[in-house]
C-alpha cells in the first residue's frame, strides 16, 4: 500500500507540474493554446478577473514584422485605422485590450479557444473598463459588478440588462490585406512580437 499510495502522489504531481507549466507557457509566450472541441470538453469553467490591457503600445506598419498571412482584427474610428494582432491575444493576461483609436474608445476582445472576436465602443473618449471575467462556454466579461459572455453579450446570471456598450465594425483579414487597405495603419503586436525574418518585406 505504501509503494502504490508514493505512485498515486507522484503521477498526481507531474500532472499539477505539466498542468501548471501549460498554463505559464500560454502567459509568457505569444502562441495561441491548442483550440478545444467545442463545447470545450474536458475545460473546466474557471472564473477568474483580469484587467483588460489599456491603450498599449502599438507600431507602424513598416515595423510591425508580421508575415503577410497572419490574421489581424482590423479597425477604423475617428478617422484612424489599427490592427490587432491575433495572436497577441493569447494568454490569460491578453485576451482584452482597451483602447483608444482617432479619439473613439475600441475594446477589441479575442478568445482563442473557439477563435471569436468582438469589438465594442463607447461615449467619450476615455478607455472603457472592461474586464477579463474567465471563461464559462466562452470568454466571460466583466464591467462594473457584472459579468457577461463575451459571444452574445448576455449577463451570466440569466437576467439583467445585457452588455452595456455596442459592437463596433471590424474586419479579421490577413496582414497583408489590412496593411494594403490602409497603409497607414499601425498594429498592435503585444508583449512578444515577432522577430522579422531573413529577407521578409512589411
Amino acid at each position: 500500500m505504501p509503494s502504490l499510495r508514493s505512485g498515486l502522489f507522484a503521477a498526481g504531481g507531474l500532472l499539477a507540474v505539466g498542468a501548471i507549466a501549460a498554463g505559464v507557457y500560454g502567459v509568457l509566450t505569444a502562441e495561441p493554446p491548442e483550440p478545444a472541441t467545442p463545447p470545450f470538453k474536458g475545460v473546466i469553467a474557471t472564473p477568474f478577473l483580469m484587467p483588460g490591457k489599456t491603450r498599449p503600445p502599438t507600431v507602424p506598419a513598416a515595423a510591425a514584422n508580421l508575415p503577410d498571412d497572419e490574421p489581424v482584427i482590423g479597425v477604423t474610428a475617428g478617422g484612424r485605422a489599427r490592427g490587432y494582432w491575433v495572436r497577441a491575444f493569447a494568454g490569460v493576461a491578453g485576451h482584452v485590450v482597451n483602447d483608444v483609436v482617432g479619439g473613439v474608445p475600441v475594446t477589441v476582445t479575442h478568445w482563442p479557444q473557439d477563435g471569436r472576436s468582438r469589438v465594442f465602443t463607447g461615449d467619450g473618449s476615455d478607455p472603457l473598463p472592461v474586464m477579463t471575467g474567465g471563461f464559462t462556454d466562452g470568454l466571460l466579461l466583466k464591467v462594473g459588478d457584472s459579468m457577461f459572455h463575451q459571444r452574445d453579450g448576455r449577463p451570466l446570471n440569466g437576467s439583467g440588462p445585457s452588455f452595456p456598450y455596442p459592437d463596433l465594425a471590424f474586419q479579421e483579414v490577413p496582414w497583408h490585406v489590412w496593411r494594403t487597405a490602409h497603409p497607414d495603419t499601425d498594429v498592435y503586436v503585444g508583449d512578444a512580437p515577432p522577430k522579422p525574418s531573413a529577407g521578409e518585406v512589411n
